[in-house]
């Protein structure tokens, strides 16, 4: 019963959003949420893409579509995306939460092969990845959510290209957002970077993290995911303890954003 009633408040909640966050779209004043874990992102975007009113997103691993998201302001302000959640539950509200914008919502985890998998759901921190799972148990802020939270729930994977060709994503779209919590390996794995080449990449590394970058198994995952990037010809213009954004070189004005806050690559 208790499960439902919060269920059902955040549910009430993501409504209010939508309509909310629409109005101040309207008014010229939606920007980046409270949330977003990278204060500079609307500089970043700008300096990178330029002025783009209407642009197309992806973000692989959408919780509830607007708390952390770097991407439910540009919804709100008109661009077509498309966000995969792999919780019915997360999932729901996320479509909620985005039900006046032009998005889809894609219930499935994106992975290296079509299947089905085991989604350890606690929150925003909800891992198909044991490494990380198990990393989480030794940080106890991130073991506290464990304990109050965790669900075990098996959900379809599907790969990423997939899933954009299903939903007629165009290549060369402008911004992909990855955050799976240790998960991404998975993703880029069979992700064709040739052939879709998103503009801009925002992609959760944990390879310099202070807590996470203790577990030898996720620090190496995270650097061959950088590399993979790299070797793809993407500029790194942002990085800090946590998300690492990459750039094609063409975008516009490329220049690296607070390089202070950028370590050795």
């Amino acid at each position: 019963m208790k499960k439902r009633l919060k269920l059902t408040i955040r549910t009430a909640r993501a409504l209010l959003q939508a309509f909310a966050f629409r109005l101040t779209a309207a008014l010229g004043r939606r920007g980046p949420s409270r949330s977003c874990q990278i204060p500079e992102l609307r500089t970043i975007l700008q300096s990178c893409l330029g002025n783009v009113k209407r642009g197309v997103f992806v973000e692989v691993g959408a919780y509830d579509g607007e708390k952390f998201s770097n991407t439910s302001w540009l919804a709100d302000n008109g661009w077509r995306g498309i966000y995969v959640e792999p919780s019915p539950e997360f999932a729901g509200l996320c479509r909620r939460r985005h039900c006046l914008n032009n998005v889809e919502v894609v219930n499935s985890a994106a992975g290296e092969s079509e299947g089905e998998a085991v989604l350890m759901q606690m929150g925003s921190l909800s891992t198909m990845s044991a490494s990380t799972f198990d990393a989480y148990q030794h940080i106890p802020w991130a073991k506290n959510q464990m304990d109050s939270r965790l669900e075990q729930k098996t959900t379809r994977v599907q790969t990423l290209d997939s899933i954009l060709g299903a939903h007629s994503c165009p290549s060369g779209f402008d911004v992909l957002v990855v955050d799976v919590e240790g998960f991404e390996e998975s993703v880029f794995r069979s992700f064709d970077l040739k052939r879709w080449r998103p503009r801009l990449m925002i992609v959760e590394l944990c390879d310099v993290h202070e807590e996470l970058n203790v577990t030898a198994e996720l620090a190496d995952s995270a650097r061959r995911v950088r590399s993979r990037i790299l070797a793809a010809g993407y500029q790194e213009v942002y990085r800090d303890h946590i998300n690492t954004i990459f750039a094609v070189p063409e975008c516009a004005g490329l220049q690296p954003i607070n390089a202070s806050r950028r370590s050795a690559a």
